[in-house]
Formats: structure tokens, sequence, C-alpha cells
């Protein structure tokens, strides 16, 4: 929906404007379903939202659960490309090492939603306040995990969940790939 070929060049129309595919980005303006296909595609697979969430803030070496994936310091410009960052696109991977996981992940944070292969449902003994509204969206979603460029950092913890229909690409969404260890 955003990507063209002319001339035998990708373009992707943005906030910047039409531009040239930059490779060293995230993908972004997937839907769930072409994420999906391209991990198939690589001999890989979506990560759960647990395999996302482990990745992005477990710390091995201290046995804990950090609140974002460079530790317990709150958000910046020097840790993720968010809202403050005023880029209004994904920044090219490896922009932001004083963001990176213990596990060395790069950007699970920022630039955009990754799709994951949860379902979207709530969390064990979750009770809602307001049935009309929460669990109504309980079905046929899946998680979306790490924010992206347009999440403003007092948003965004490295516990926070979104949530879209499989088939819409409309929204700041990429993906990474997993595979079994």
């Amino acid at each position: 929906m955003y990507w063209y070929k002319l001339d035998g060049d990708w373009y992707v129309d943005d906030f910047i404007g039409r531009r040239k595919i930059n490779p060293s980005e995230p993908v972004c303006h997937v839907s769930f379903y072409e994420a999906d296909a391209y991990c198939r595609w690589a001999g890989r697979r979506l990560p759960t939202e647990s395999e996302w969430e482990k990745a992005a803030c477990w710390n091995e070496e201290k046995q804990t659960k950090t609140a974002f994936p460079w530790g317990d310091e709150p958000p910046s410009e020097k840790h993720a490309n968010l809202l403050e960052s005023f880029l209004w696109g994904c920044s090219e991977i490896g922009s932001y090492p004083d963001g990176t996981s213990h596990y060395g992940c790069h950007q699970m944070i920022g630039d955009v939603w990754e799709w994951t292969s949860s379902e979207f449902v709530g969390y064990p003994g979750f009770k809602s306040g307001f049935s009309e509204y929460n669990d109504k969206w309980f079905t046929n979603q899946k998680v979306l995990r790490g924010g992206s460029f347009a999440t403003p950092q007092i948003s965004i913890r490295g516990s926070y969940r979104n949530f879209f229909r499989l088939d819409e690409r409309w929204m700041f969404c990429g993906f990474r790939c997993a595979d079994d260890a």
C-alpha cells in the first residue's frame, strides 16, 4: 500500500515523502500476514509475545527483568527513535547503541511496532472494568510490541502491548524474525 516500484527501484511514501527504500531501515507498514509470510519464506517465524519481551528486557546476568531493553533508565533520544526524536520515520538499524538489549538486540523500542505470533487476550486473572470496550478487542487480533517513532517517551515501556487486526498495515508496524534455539 505504501511501496512503489519505479524504473526498477522500490520507493516508499511516508511522512518524509516519496523516497527510495533504505535497506538499512526496518520494514514499515506491513500487515501480520505479510510479516508472517516473510518469516516463513526466510525459514524463520514471528516471535511470541513472551519471547519478544525476554529478548527486550531480560538481564540474564542479573536474573532480572528491566523496564526497558537498556535497563531501568527512562527513555531518551540516545536510547530509541520515539516521538521526541522528531524524525517522523524509521532510523537505520544500529543508530541507538545505548538502547541495545542485554541479548544484543537493537531498537526493540521505537521505530516500528513489532508483530508477534501471540493472540491479543487479557493476561491471566485480568478482569475488565469496561467489558463493553475492552473485551470486544480480545478476538482476531495479534499483539504488537515495542512502540514506534510516533510513540511518546512517557507512554512506552518494555511490557507495553498494542494490538491490531491481522490485515491492517496503515500503522507503523514491522517485525523481526525469530528462530528456535
